[in-house]
C-alpha cells in the first residue's frame, strides 16, 4: 500500500496536479472525491486504486484513451464521470464496481461493452451517448434499477429484449442510431416519463399504450406513415413530436390527450388535421408547416391558450380570424 500511495503521488507531480490533489499519505487514504475534469491527460496510474474510500471520480474532459484495470479496486466508487475522452476500450475489472450508481461514458469511441459491464446491477443513471457502439447483450436486462438511460447517437441496429426488468426507469433516449423497431419488452416499462426515439429508421413501434406516465414522446425523423397505436392512452402526454416522417393523417384520438402543450408534425405529408383538434384546450404550441393541408378545422378557434401557430408551406393556409395567437408564421 505504502508503495502504492508513493507511485500515485509521483504521478501527481509529474502531472502538476498537487493544487487540485493532495499528496499526504493520510488525506489520500481518506480522500472521497477527486475532480480531475480539463487536466489534458492522457492516461490514470495503475496506483489510483490507493485512494481505497473514493466514492466520486471525475475524469471527463481529458484525452484518455483507457482505463486502468485497477480501477476495479475502487470498491466504494458510485459516481464515474468519464464523458468527453477518447476511451476504445472499457477494462474488464469495471464490473467489479458493485456500488457504482452513476456512470457517464458519453464523447468517447466506445465500440462495444465488456460482458463484465453488464454485471453493473446498482446503476440508476447510465449515459453512453455518442460513442460507435454496435452491440448490446441480452445481459442489459441485469440493469433493472436504472432510472434514466441515454444511448443516443450510437451505431445500435438493433436492441436486446431486455427492458422488461426496468419497471421504474422514467428517462430512456435512443435518438440517433439506426433502429428499425423497438423491442416488445419496452413496453413494460411501468414508469416511462421521455421517450425519445428521433433519427432512427422506425416503421413499426410495439405498442406504447401501456406508458399512460409518459409526458414526452419524439419520433421525429423516422419512417412512419402511421401511428398504429391508442395515441389517446397517453393521457399524460404533454409533448409529442412526429417531425420528418410520412404521416398522411393524425388520428381523431390525439383530440383527447388535454394534458398536450407541444403537438409538432411539421414535414409530413398531412393532407388534413383532426376536425376535433379544438379540444385540445392546453396547446400552446402547433407545428404543422411544410405539409398539404388545405384547410384548418373550424374547431382551431377553441384553442384559447394555443401562443404560437406554424403553418407556412401547405397548401395558401391563413390563420383563422377567430384564433387570437402571440405568434403565427404567415
Amino acid at each position: 500500500m505504502k508503495r502504492c500511495c508513493e507511485d500515485f503521488v509521483k504521478w501527481v507531480i509529474d502531472n502538476c496536479l498537487e493544487d487540485t490533489v493532495s499528496v499526504h499519505p493520510d488525506d489520500l487514504k481518506m480522500m472521497t472525491h477527486l475532480d480531475l475534469r480539463r487536466k489534458k491527460l492522457t492516461s490514470l496510474p495503475e496506483s489510483i486504486d490507493c485512494l481505497e474510500n473514493l466514492s466520486v471520480l471525475k475524469i471527463s474532459n481529458n484525452r484518455l484513451t483507457s482505463l486502468p484495470e485497477t480501477v476495479g479496486n475502487l470498491k466504494e466508487l458510485k459516481n464515474l464521470q468519464c464523458e468527453n475522452n477518447l476511451l476504445e476500450t472499457l477494462p474488464q475489472s469495471i464490473g467489479n464496481l458493485s456500488k457504482l450508481m452513476i456512470l457517464n461514458l458519453s464523447v468517447n469511441r466506445l465500440e462495444s461493452l465488456p460482458e463484465s459491464f453488464y454485471s453493473l446491477k446498482n446503476l440508476t443513471r447510465l449515459t453512453i451517448a455518442a460513442n460507435k457502439l454496435t452491440h448490446l447483450s441480452p445481459k442489459f436486462s441485469n440493469l433493472s434499477k436504472l432510472l434514466f438511460l441515454s444511448l443516443d447517437t450510437n451505431e445500435l441496429n438493433e436492441l436486446p429484449d431486455a427492458f422488461a426488468s426496468m419497471k421504474s426507469l422514467y428517462y430512456l433516449n435512443l435518438s440517433y442510431n439506426h433502429l428499425k423497431s423497438l423491442p416488445r419488452s419496452i413496453s413494460a416499462i411501468e414508469e416511462l416519463e421521455t421517450l425519445l426515439l428521433e433519427g432512427n429508421e422506425l416503421n413499426d413501434l410495439p405498442s406504447l399504450e401501456s406508458h399512460d406516465m409518459l409526458i414526452k414522446l419524439d419520433l421525429s425523423d423516422n419512417d412512419l406513415s402511421s401511428l398504429d397505436f391508442d395515441v389517446s392512452a397517453l393521457e399524460d402526454l404533454k409533448i409529442l413530436i412526429l417531425d420528418n416522417n410520412f404521416l398522411t393523417t393524425l388520428p381523431e384520438e390525439i383530440c383527447q390527450l388535454e394534458h398536450l402543450t407541444q403537438l409538432s408534425v411539421c414535414s409530413n405529408s398531412l393532407i388534413k388535421l383532426p376536425e376535433n383538434i379544438g379540444q385540445l384546450k392546453n396547446l400552446q404550441e402547433l407545428d404543422v408547416e411544410d405539409n398539404n393541408i388545405k384547410k384548418l378545422p373550424n374547431s382551431m378557434g377553441q384553442l384559447k391558450n394555443l401562443k404560437n401557430l406554424y403553418i407556412a408551406n401547405n397548401n395558401g393556409l391563413k390563420k383563422p380570424d377567430d384564433l387570437d395567437v402571440e405568434f403565427c408564421d404567415v
